[in-house]
């Protein structure tokens, strides 16, 4: 899966204007203009989460806040994003409603990955040994037949393995090896799961107030 290169380009673009010229009335007002507009298309894409209808959201996240997301996988309702467009979920997979998406340093989801209610990913975060309270980020991969149970949270630079399970309320500060059981805060091996080959049924998962 891609990104999405004209967006990334045009943030680049406007973070050099800024370094260039930092007193500029202009490169202010550039840089005014572009948070703003993020912001309210991020009150928009919040707004899309509480439509009831599972194909209208599907078509404005993928048209308008370039959520690279294919017609057979699903998000339910209420999901809230950062950066939208570095969201990438591959086929047969299944976001739970209330997720928190920062697709800041990307996210890549694989197929047939199912990810359970109110989990929170995270791709950027605060280093609290930084003088300045700087900030930190790394992309999010989860590969293939992944199990994330309902309220896990997951750190930014983590890598998921295929076929891994991590158990329901974890916070994942670490890589998950393919086919583990993980669990707990942090996030510890529980058990080896079994290698198996699969499909997720989303067919079904596209009626009205899903």
């Amino acid at each position: 899966m891609t990104g999405h290169q004209p967006e990334k380009s045009l943030r680049r673009k406007i973070r050099q204007l800024t370094y260039k010229h930092p007193t500029s009335f202009w490169a202010k007002l550039v840089v005014e203009t572009h948070w703003r507009f993020y912001h309210l298309l991020l009150f928009f894409a919040t707004l899309t989460g509480y439509i009831p209808v599972h194909s209208v959201r599907l078509l404005l996240y993928r048209s308008v806040f370039r959520v690279d997301i294919p017609k057979d996988s699903v998000i339910y309702w209420r999901c809230r994003f950062f950066a939208p467009s570095g969201v990438h979920i591959g086929h047969h997979s299944i976001v739970g409603n209330d997720a928190f998406l920062d697709g800041r340093a990307g996210i890549h989801i694989g197929d047939n990955v199912n990810i359970g209610s109110q989990v929170l990913i995270y791709t950027m975060e605060h280093d609290i040994n930084s003088p300045t309270f700087g900030v930190v980020a790394g992309p999010v991969v989860i590969g293939n037949m992944v199990y994330i149970g309902a309220r896990v949270t997951i750190l930014p630079e983590v890598r998921i393995g295929s076929g891994a399970v991590v158990a329901s309320g974890a916070v994942v500060t670490k890589d998950v090896e393919p086919w583990t059981v993980v669990g707990g805060v942090p996030a510890k091996f529980i058990k080896q799961r079994p290698e198996l080959s699969y499909r997720l049924d989303t067919s079904s998962k596209k009626a009205f107030f899903q």
